[in-house]
C-alpha cells in the first residue's frame, strides 16, 4: 500500500470508528500569520562579450559600469538593480488531537499548514507545495507498550526525520529502559515532502526515482542522574536494496554534585568514518554558571546526492561561556569559541595560503529595571575563512500587566567578505506588540524596517532595503477534558 493510501485508510478510520459520542474530546489549535514585505528586485541582463570594457581592477564590465561574467563568447551577463517587488506570504498551520475513540489508551495526532503568497509579484520562496502535511498518526498506550501508525517525525541525535509507518515503544519501569523501533516510507532530509519531491532538487537527473525505506531503533536508560541513548538508522533504496544511509549515535548525560556532564558521537557506518562529536562540561551555583566544552562537525550527506562527491571535511572548536546575576537586577553572559577545519589536502595555486581556522565570541547583558521594564543587549564578532562579522543587536520591554507585551528593537550587521565582490551591511529598527486576550486566544504585530546595503566597488552597488509588516494569531480550542480541575485538597496528618 503507498503512503498516501494508508494516510487516506487512517483518516477513513476515524470517521467509521465505532465509538460512543458522549466519550470522544478534542484539542484543536491554530496559528495563522502574514508577512508583508517590499523590497528591491534584481534583473539579469546581458551584453554582446565585444562591447565589455577593462575595468580599473583587471575585470570586465559594461560601459556604464555594471561587472560582467562571459560564460560564453558570444554574451556576458550582470545583474542591475530592479522594480521593488512585493511579496505578501500567508502561513496557517493546525494541529488537533481526538481522544475517547471507544479503545482504551487511543488517540489521533495531526498537524499540517497551508502557504500562500498573496503579493503580485509571487516573489516568496517555500510555498510550494502549497499544502504540507506534517503528521497524522493513531497512537496506542497500554502500560508499558506505545504503538504508532501514520506520518510521523522522530526527532535524535541522527537529525530529525520524518516517514510515513510504524513506531512501537516498550518501557521497563523497573529497569529504566525505553526501547523504540519504527520503520516505514522516508521523507527528505529535514523536509516534510518525499526526497522524490521536485520543490525539494531541482536537480531531476540526482533525485531517487522512489522514496527510501527507514528503519531504526533506539535504547535509552536514565536512573540516578544518568541518561544514556543509543541510535541505530538506515536508508535503503527500495528498486536495487542499496543503502544509501547507515547510521549509529551514543549519547550520555550525567550529573554529579553541581557538574552536569552531556557528551554524543555519531558513526557514519555506511563510508566508515566518524561523524559529529561533543562535550561539555556545565558548573551551577545559585549566581552564575560556567560551561566549557569541545565539539568536531562532520557534514553528512546520503549517498545518493551529489554534495558528498565533493568530499567536505570536518572542523574542530572548543568553546567556553559562562553567565553570572551581578546584581539582582543585571545579568552579564559571555561565550567564545576557536575552531580549525581538517585538512582538505588540495592545492590552490591562485590563492596559495587558505586561512583554515577561525574565531567567534559574543557578550549580552539583561537589565530588568521594573517588573514592567526589561532591557536586552548582544554583541558578537566572528573572524573565520574568507569572511568576518560584527553583530549588535538591542530591546527595549514593555509588559504593562500579565496579557500585554510590547517591545521596540534594533541592529546592525556588518559582513566583510575576503574572497567575494562585495561586502553586506544590515541595518534593522522595528516594533512589535503581543496580547493575550484570553488564555486561548493571542494577537501580536510587527514592523520593521531593514536596510540591507551592498557594498560593490562597481555600478552594480545597491540597497535592498525592506518594509516588513507581520501580524498573527493563535486560538485553542477544543472539549477541554484535558484541562479538568484539581480535586479539593486534602490536610496531610502530622
Amino acid at each position: 500500500m503507498t503512503p498516501p493510501r494508508a494516510a487516506l485508510l487512517v483518516a477513513c478510520c476515524l470517521v467509521v470508528w465505532p465509538v460512543r459520542g458522549d466519550a470522544q474530546d478534542y484539542r484543536v489549535r491554530l496559528d495563522a500569520s502574514a508577512q508583508s514585505v517590499f523590497f528591491l528586485g534584481l534583473v539579469r541582463d546581458s551584453i554582446a562579450s565585444g562591447l565589455v570594457l577593462a575595468g580599473p581592477s583587471g575585470g570586465l564590465q559594461t560601459p556604464d559600469g555594471h561587472a560582467v561574467r562571459c560564460p560564453s563568447s558570444g554574451q556576458c551577463i550582470y545583474l542591475k538593480p530592479g522594480a521593488a517587488l512585493h511579496g505578501l506570504p500567508l502561513t496557517t498551520a493546525a494541529s488537533v488531537v481526538l481522544w475517547g475513540l471507544g479503545v482504551e489508551g487511543l488517540s489521533f495526532h495531526a498537524s499540517g499548514r497551508v502557504l500562500a503568497d498573496a503579493g503580485p509579484d509571487r516573489v516568496v520562496p517555500g510555498t510550494v507545495p502549497a499544502g504540507q502535511f506534517l503528521e497524522g498518526y493513531l497512537e496506542l498506550r497500554r502500560s508499558i507498550l506505545l504503538l504508532r501508525a501514520g506520518r510521523q517525525l522522530v526527532s535524535s541525535r541522527l537529525e530529525p526525520i520524518g516517514f510515513d509507518g510504524g513506531e512501537m515503544r516498550v518501557r521497563w519501569e523497573k529497569a529504566s529502559i525505553d526501547v523504540t523501533a519504527y520503520g516505514g516510507w522516508g521523507l527528505g532530509q529535514a523536509a516534510v515532502l518525499p526526497a522524490t519531491s521536485p520543490a525539494l532538487n531541482p536537480l531531476d537527473d540526482w533525485r531517487p526515482r522512489d522514496r527510501q525505506l527507514v528503519a531504526g531503533a533506539e535504547a535509552a536508560w536514565a536512573r540516578e542522574g544518568v541518561d544514556a541513548r543509543a541510535e541505530y538508522r538506515r536508508e535503503i533504496d527500495p528498486q536495487d536494496s542499496y543503502f544509501v544511509s547507515e547510521r549509529a549515535a551514543l549519547s550520555v548525560g550525567a550529573r554529579l554534585a553541581r557538574i552536569r556532564m552531556v557528551a554524543g558521537i555519531d558513526y557514519n557506518i555506511a563510508e566508515a568514518i566518524v561523524g559529529s562529536a561533543d562535550v561539555e562540561f556545565t558548573y551551577h551555583r545559585p549566581r552564575f554558571s560556567v560551561s566549557a566544552g569541545a565539539r568536531r562537525y562532520q557534514p553528512y550527506f546520503s549517498l545518493w546526492t551529489l554534495w558528498g562527491a565533493f568530499s567536505p571535511v570536518p572542523y574542530n572548536a572548543a568553546n567556553a561561556s559562562a553567565e553570572m546575576r551581578a546584581l539582582r537586577w543585571l545579568t552579564i553572559r559571555a561565550r567564545g569559541e576557536r575552531y580549525q577545519y581538517a585538512s582538505a589536502d588540495i592545492s590552490t595555486g591562485l590563492v596559495p595560503r587558505l586561512r583554515d581556522r577561525g574565531w567567534r565570541t559574543s557578550t549580552g547583558v539583561t537589565a530588568t529595571l521594573t517588573p514592567k521594564w526589561t532591557m536586552d543587549g548582544t554583541f558578537s564578532l566572528e573572524n573565520g575563512p574568507g569572511a568576518s562579522g560584527r553583530f549588535v543587536d538591542g530591546s527595549v520591554t514593555f509588559a504593562p500587566d500579565s496579557t500585554t507585551t510590547l517591545d521596540v528593537y534594533g541592529g546592525t550587521m556588518a559582513r566583510p567578505l575576503e574572497l567575494r565582490f562585495y561586502d553586506a551591511n544590515s541595518r534593522w529598527i522595528g516594533a512589535r506588540a503581543s496580547h493575550q486576550i484570553t488564555t486561548q486566544h493571542r494577537v501580536w504585530t510587527d514592523v520593521a524596517f531593514v536596510s540591507d546595503e551592498r557594498d560593490r566597488p562597481d555600478a552594480g552597488a545597491w540597497n535592498l532595503a525592506q518594509l516588513r509588516v507581520r501580524g498573527g494569531m493563535r486560538m485553542s480550542f477544543g472539549s477541554h477534558a484535558d484541562r479538568t480541575p484539581l480535586p479539593p485538597a486534602r490536610r496531610l496528618g502530622r
